[in-house]
């Protein structure tokens, strides 16, 4: 499967999941008592949610840290080439 590809079916699984999602929490605050299997799809739908939440925290991190990096080095950089104009 290609990137794009595999973006869009992830996007097309987290869109099912949240609409299940949002069906089980409509009907759980009108008060039905969702069955067993129902309780068991919410929890997974939750788990699931929770761990793509923690991954994109995770990379967003990552990618912070990596233009704090560049910033860095783009500082160093112009700060040398300045010293190397004032000779």
């Amino acid at each position: 499967m290609s990137r794009r590809t595999d973006r869009a079916h992830r996007g097309a699984e987290r869109t099912a999941r949240r609409d299940s999602l949002l069906v089980l929490l409509a009907r759980a605050q009108r008060g039905v008592v969702l069955t067993a299997a129902e309780a068991a799809l919410l929890r997974a739908h939750v788990e699931a949610e929770v761990a793509d939440a923690d991954r994109y925290r995770r990379e967003a991190g990552g990618q912070q840290v990596a233009i704090r990096r560049a910033q860095q080095r783009v500082a160093e950089l112009e700060a040398e080439r300045d010293a190397a104009n004032t000779h």
